[in-house]
């Protein structure tokens, strides 16, 4: 019968005997060197620590305290009471009183493509001047270069409309004003597409009123019957600058 007990004691010896011998193998030197670096480490950790409070404390002045508690409230605030935004269309039309854009920049474009176009009349045939004036250099007359602006005003302003603002443009608008236009008496009556533009027609002439003229100026009398009879010019003159 084999004794277990004595096999068992000589596996150990084994073990003990080996682990004896990898333990010396490891040299004194390295463990050394592992306990200073610890020792190292932690000294800088505190130190670190150290210098950290120190600048903290530096930093930490009443003044920052104070706004860090006044910023901390406001986004407290702002958290509980979100700022409500305006509501936007999700459609991307445009804001309703939003103006609406000018389908002609200048006075000029409207006038080249759009009243030339549209409102077409024969003014280059023989011996029509008799009947109707033009000049291709309507804006060298100041009375045209007016009433071509006053109209590209008012088909701008009309023009959106959506149901009688289109012909009130024509018969209130358009049409008186090229009626005085093409007038063989009118603003273009030396000029023709023809010959082209001769020269503007001469002033009125006018008197200048006294610096001290004003509109109740005008001489009256009364009527044996009570009545007051202007006996002034009943119509105000008035001087105006020569257009370009």
């Amino acid at each position: 019968m084999t004794d277990t007990t004595t096999d068992n004691n000589a596996s150990a010896e084994a073990i003990g005997s080996a682990a004896a011998q990898a333990i010396a193998g490891i040299e004194l030197g390295e463990l050394l060197d592992s306990a200073v670096r610890k020792a190292v480490g932690a000294q800088f950790a505190a130190a670190a620590k150290s210098i950290a409070a120190e600048v903290v404390g530096a930093f930490l002045t009443d003044e920052v305290r104070a706004q860090m508690t006044e910023t901390a409230a406001h986004e407290a605030e702002l958290a509980l009471n979100p700022p409500v935004e305006a509501a936007r269309a999700d459609d991307g039309q445009e804001d309703e009183e939003q103006e609406p854009q000018q389908k002609y920049p200048t006075v000029q474009a409207f006038v080249e493509q759009w009243v030339s176009e549209v409102y077409r009349r024969e003014v280059s045939e023989h011996n029509i001047e008799t009947k109707r004036r033009w000049c291709p250099q309507w804006w060298r007359h100041g009375e045209a270069k007016a009433r071509l602006e006053a109209l590209w005003n008012a088909f701008e302003a009309l023009r959106q409309g959506e149901t009688v603002e289109q012909s009130l443009f024509w018969l209130v608008h358009l049409d008186p004003h090229m009626t005085r236009l093409f007038d063989p008496e009118g603003p273009f009556k030396y000029c023709s597409p023809n010959e082209g533009h001769h020269g503007h027609l001469a002033a009125l002439p006018v008197v200048p009123a006294p610096a001290n003229y004003s509109s109740s100026d005008v001489n009256q009398t009364e009527h044996p019957s009570g009545l007051v009879i202007p006996t002034g010019p009943a119509r105000r003159r008035v001087v105006i600058a020569q257009f370009p």
